[in-house]
């Protein structure tokens, strides 16, 4: 076994610097990032004399600017489809494709009159409605129940390179397997999980409130980054960690790169 896999938190905290890319900003969540532009979509909390809850934030990585996408009210999620470039949006009134031309949301939307909690590309988009907590896929301009998990309440979920679907509730972490008819529960500690991704390489990866998790090489959940209040995460081009506390925006960079 490597050193990683003996002491992972310590050598993430040994080899790596942490860049804050964006401060000041509130409660950045819910990571997508478009790694052909390097850019990243995320959900901010709305101000006291905002008329919405939240705000969809287009973040530019390299150069730190940001843009607040005016035209979805309570942009809350998003999702990347990495092979064609297409970014998609989603809030109160349902599921938009982003224009990176207009910086603004494309009309009419994809999908109308739901309220979207998360979502995800993995060949074509899923996404879990705020109401029921249920997951649905929208494929061919159809959208359909995951017959599989419709017993399941969800609120964060991934799919990994094996097209295993992993998803987080109440009752913890689960998987439900590739052509498999029912899930699995995979860990049930009482961990805080905000969010679910997959790196560059479709493998899974969790934040929770105290830290970032993986699914070890022995299949147990494995903490390689401890955090005070995480919220965000995702992975960028050159596979680097892209996460988020309450308040800021941040890359952890190897020390070779310095």
């Amino acid at each position: 076994m490597n050193s990683f896999q003996h002491h992972p938190v310590k050598q993430i905290r040994e080899n790596t610097r942490r860049q804050v890319i964006l401060a000041d900003v509130n409660i950045p969540y819910k990571f997508s990032l478009d790694r052909s532009k390097n850019h990243l979509f995320f959900c901010i909390n709305a101000d006291e004399f905002s008329e919405q809850s939240f705000h969809s934030v287009v973040l530019e990585l390299h150069g730190g600017s940001t843009t607040i996408v005016p035209g979805i009210r309570n942009g809350f999620a998003s999702a990347v489809d990495h092979a064609s470039g297409s970014v998609y949006l989603g809030g109160s009134d349902g599921i938009y494709k982003y224009n990176y031309q207009t910086k603004d949301v494309i009309t009419p939307s994809l999908i109308g009159e739901i309220d979207i909690f998360d979502m995800y590309f993995q060949k074509y988009l899923y996404f879990v409605d705020t109401a029921n907590q249920n997951l649905y896929t929208y494929k061919n301009n159809k959208v359909t129940i995951v017959p599989e998990l419709k017993d399941h309440q969800i609120l964060h979920f991934v799919i990994d390179v094996d097209d295993n679907i992993i998803f987080v509730n109440g009752a913890g972490i689960h998987i439900l397997p590739k052509g498999e008819k029912s899930a699995i529960l995979y860990d049930n500690r009482n961990i805080n999980i905000r969010g679910a991704t997959t790196d560059i390489n479709g493998l899974p990866f969790f934040i929770a409130q105290d830290g970032i998790y993986k699914i070890g090489d022995n299949m147990e959940l494995v903490k390689i980054l401890i955090l005070e209040n995480g919220y965000g995460l995702a992975f960028d081009k050159d596979n680097n960690i892209v996460y988020s506390d309450e308040r800021t925006v941040n890359k952890l960079i190897p020390c070779d790169k310095y």
